[in-house]
């Protein structure tokens, strides 16, 4: 609080060195817009006062009665409710544009069926590599993709960047009702681990793991 007096203090002697100035006296009174500048600068801070004391602050901001326009008044408090909205858009724009890119970034670190196309080995490596470190919730994300790589070698789904796990099921239900129930429960458990950050265990995925060494002994 000390700090803060003294910052006023040296404020007041600041601005009383101004007031001398002959641009700033007209027929020994001072000028009106400078007194209207000072006068809306203890207004705020009054306000800022009031707020961090967890009063209710006052909102109804008091600017130099000594002015006989009343339209130069109303000008000053909308500067003044523009200036704190522009402030406060820039505050959300930025902590929206930090959540969307954390997310964004987030997003794209998860494996995409498309990119193993060519290399449906490559996404039980990974499986395989993940187990071994432990990281069951990362490796649920590739067997799951192992297995859409298998559903599509053997002609029930088409794999495409562009398709969405609901288009999957939708195209499981065409041609298998049953199997596509328990692929279902598969999407569920993976959504809930990409999307939600749900941890599971070993057995949890040794169990699908099965499931998934069922469909790769089917034919084609």
């Amino acid at each position: 609080m000390r700090s803060d007096k003294i910052s006023e203090r040296e404020i007041r002697r600041i601005l009383d060195d101004i007031l001398k100035r002959r641009e700033f006296n007209q027929n020994g009174n001072l000028n009106s817009v400078f007194k209207l500048a000072s006068d809306i600068w203890e207004s705020i801070q009054e306000w800022v006062r009031e707020f961090f004391d967890y009063s209710q602050p006052n909102r109804e901001i008091r600017v130099y009665s000594g002015l006989n326009s009343s339209s130069f008044q109303t000008v000053a408090k909308v500067l003044l409710v523009l200036t704190a909205s522009v402030l406060l858009f820039l505050l959300v724009r930025l902590i929206t544009k930090r959540l969307y890119m954390s997310k964004k970034i987030k997003f794209a670190e998860f494996p995409r069926v498309s990119d193993y196309l060519s290399r449906p080995e490559d996404a039980l490596n990974k499986y395989s590599e993940c187990m071994t470190a432990k990281e069951y919730s990362k490796a649920l994300r590739f067997l799951f993709i192992a297995l859409l790589l298998e559903l599509d070698r053997r002609k029930i789904i088409k794999i495409a960047k562009w398709k969405t796990n609901r288009m999957y099921l939708r195209e499981i239900r065409l041609k298998d009702e049953t199997l596509a129930v328990s692929v279902q429960e598969f999407v569920n458990l993976f959504d809930e681990c990409c999307y939600g950050n749900r941890n599971i265990d070993e057995a949890s995925v040794s169990r699908w793991f099965e499931f998934y060494a069922l469909q790769k002994e089917k034919p084609v």
